[in-house]
């Protein structure tokens, strides 16, 4: 009879044993279901402060230039056309450019999305917002980027324009659209990125040694290690 008792009692443990481990193991598929879930429909990446960096109107950061938007629907019967995705791109960073500007955060975040185009980039956007956020930028360099900007997306849109059929009433109005978002930026531009002489000043001011007040009555040091001889 205690064989028996004993045979259910072990019967008994390696029940509770495999019941622990199927709940070990459901629980585990559980939380990868959970990651993967996660990973696939994240929100998009924010920036500081809680602003969207990406997905903020299309193409990326749309919302922060009014007249973009108002342009790319005026063309958008050229959906799809290399012409049109080129031009949309120069839009995107000028709109992102904007946001990293006027971020309270000082962070580069949303133009670092952007990716970098031979045909009208001098040097990728990314970097163009780190050096404003620094004040290194100087105007000659400042009026280059945004001049090949500007330039690149006037023969887009005339191109864009024939292709949409547009009267040429509706073609210059799409033209002063892209010009006063173009303006709107390059003027926050003209103050993010250059420092003024008073700037300047102060990081040069800030660069000097400073020596506290109760080291200015003391001698210089005339020691072993300064280099004294003994010998005037």
């Amino acid at each position: 009879m205690s064989d028996y008792f004993g045979s259910g009692s072990e019967l008994l443990k390696k029940s509770i044993r495999l019941e622990t481990i199927a709940w070990i193991i459901i629980l585990a598929i559980v939380v990868i279901f959970v990651a993967q879930v996660y990973m696939t429909y994240r929100p998009f990446h924010t920036e500081g402060f809680g602003g969207v960096a990406r997905g903020a109107g299309h193409p990326d950061c749309l919302r922060e230039l009014n007249d973009a938007a108002a342009v790319l629907d005026t063309v958008k019967a050229a959906t799809g056309q290399a012409d049109y995705v080129e031009f949309q791109l120069i839009l995107s960073k000028l709109a992102c450019l904007k946001k990293d500007l006027m971020s309270p955060s000082g962070i580069v975040e949303a133009t670092r999305y952007q990716p970098y185009a031979t045909s009208h980039d001098r040097e990728p956007v990314a970097e163009v917002a780190s050096t404003c956020l620094n004040k290194n930028m100087n105007q000659r360099d400042l009026d280059i980027i945004f001049t090949t900007w500007r330039d690149r997306g006037k023969v887009l849109l005339k191109r864009l324009c024939t292709v949409a059929n547009l009267t040429e009433a509706q073609s210059t109005d799409a033209e002063k659209r892209f010009g006063s978002a173009w303006n709107d930026v390059y003027s926050i531009a003209l103050g993010r990125c250059i420092a003024v002489p008073a700037e300047l000043a102060a990081a040069a001011h800030d660069a000097q040694p400073y020596e506290t007040p109760d080291l200015e009555t003391l001698r210089p040091y005339q020691g072993y290690y300064s280099g004294w001889t003994g010998q005037i």
